[in-house]
């Protein structure tokens, strides 16, 4: 079985509960510390095996191989794939059974990272998870005074759209947010602007 470690905690000692993402479920599984088992990061992709314990409470991770990345030693693209991770973590709190979007979202992202700007690429990724869950909201209609923007699109929590006037903030050209929304690029922004939306993303998924 394969999977992405969300997240770790340390328990007893060197021992860890881990949370791992699958293609169709969210396990949250037991790791004994030892000399002879690897060590384990979040947001490594992992290739495991799953032992129940009729004694135990709960299932028992083992057999832990890691995957590397092309971008495993990139320390920028680590860290923003990390922030990345953090985020989507937190935003999949408390579910166990899950579409295999995200499984796949991410195998994409380890995929072609290498490749891309990091901060510009998990954007457009983020893009498509608001796509998948029925919040990104092409219309454009403010979503505090319920009006049609027709000028600059300020933006939200969760890239929801405003006028700037109504939450106090300097807004992106309309075509630009169009060509992220629609096209899932980001292409037309300058770094200053990519810089504004990665903040956006960091208030929350």
């Amino acid at each position: 079985m394969r999977g992405f470690i969300l997240n770790t905690v340390r328990v007893r000692d060197e021992d860890l509960i881990v949370r791992i993402l699958t293609k169709k479920e969210i396990l949250t599984l037991y790791r004994f510390y030892g000399s002879r088992h690897s060590y384990i990061n979040v947001g490594y992709l992992i290739d495991f095996t799953v032992e129940e314990s009729p004694k135990a409470t709960i299932k028992r991770l083992r057999n832990v191989t890691q995957i590397p990345f092309s971008f495993l030693f990139d320390l920028e693209k680590m860290l923003n794939y990390k922030i990345f991770l953090n985020l989507f973590n937190k935003h999949l709190s408390d579910i166990t059974k899950i579409d295999d979007f995200y499984y796949n979202l991410l195998i994409d992202i380890v995929n072609d990272l290498e490749k891309r700007d990091s901060k510009r690429f998990l954007l457009e990724s983020y893009v498509k998870l608001l796509e998948k869950e029925g919040r990104l909201h092409k219309d454009f209609i403010c979503f505090l005074c319920e009006k049609e923007i027709k000028g600059n699109i300020a933006l939200a929590r969760a890239f929801l759209p405003a006028h700037e006037k109504c939450i106090y903030e300097k807004g992106f050209d309309k075509e630009k947010i169009k060509e992220l929304f629609e096209n899932k690029k980001s292409l037309l922004f300058n770094d200053e602007e990519i810089e504004k939306l990665w903040k956006i993303m960091n208030l929350g998924f």
